[in-house]
């Protein structure tokens, strides 16, 4: 039998040793993957360029807020439901006084998770700059006038033009001043001439024609029959 030379015995050695360093640096490796951003705040991260600073307490936050709710369901959840249930049946029962009783009942109890959820909202957009804030916002404009005009299959140029009047009129509703209700007048006036400028500036003739006829209703789902006892 032949003898396995010293040097290759010390090799294999290591590297039986290294295995598990390596595994372990794998996984190391593959953490931050699954502790990424999802959802709004994954859009958020791209379209705001976050700094890695921001990201870090971004994720805190939304952790945060989770666990905030997560222990207020634990907390709360059996009260909730008898109070939906509540509501529910009142409303049913056509009784108004009821319904509104048990209405007010209903808002009691969900007050603190609203509160928690505003917290905690308000907690991540410290987060951003000024800046940063309203470049959320004109995308939030952007995405909503989006999804208005979405069945009549705007082009790549005319996304971009959208995209641009959004953020100016994002911007003139930033400026608004003075009290609640002539801020909301305002910004109302503001929203309605951003509708005229992309439906009679940026929209063809064609796609205002197939914007003013109503979406045919999406055909009923066929109920699958009860399987056979």
């Amino acid at each position: 039998m032949k003898k396995v030379p010293w040097f290759l015995l010390g090799l294999a050695l290591v590297m039986l040793a290294a295995a598990p360093l390596a595994a372990e640096e794998g996984k190391a490796k593959a953490k931050p993957a699954a502790d990424a951003l999802k959802g709004e705040y994954a859009i958020m991260t791209a379209e705001l360029k976050l700094t890695d600073q921001q990201q870090a307490d971004l994720k805190a936050k939304v952790q945060a807020k989770a666990e905030a709710l997560v222990a207020w369901e634990k907390a709360n959840g059996e009260k909730l439901k008898a109070a939906q249930e509540a509501a529910k049946k009142a409303k049913e029962g056509g009784d108004k006084d009821a319904a509104k009783k048990a209405a007010d009942e209903l808002k009691t109890v969900e007050a603190d998770r609203t509160k928690i959820t505003a917290d905690a909202d308000a907690a991540i957009a410290a987060i951003l700059s000024a800046e940063q804030k309203t470049a959320w916002e004109c995308f939030k404009a952007y995405r909503a006038a989006m999804g208005r005009y979405r069945r009549v299959n705007p082009t790549d140029e005319q996304s971009a033009k959208i995209r641009v009047a959004c953020a100016a009129a994002c911007k003139e509703a930033a400026a608004v001043t003075g009290d609640e209700k002539v801020a909301r007048k305002a910004k109302s006036e503001i929203e309605a001439k951003l509708r005229q400028t992309i439906e009679n500036t940026i929209l063809t003739a064609e796609q205002r024609e197939a914007l003013a006829k109503k979406p045919e209703p999406k055909p009923a789902a066929e109920k699958k029959p009860a399987p056979a006892k």
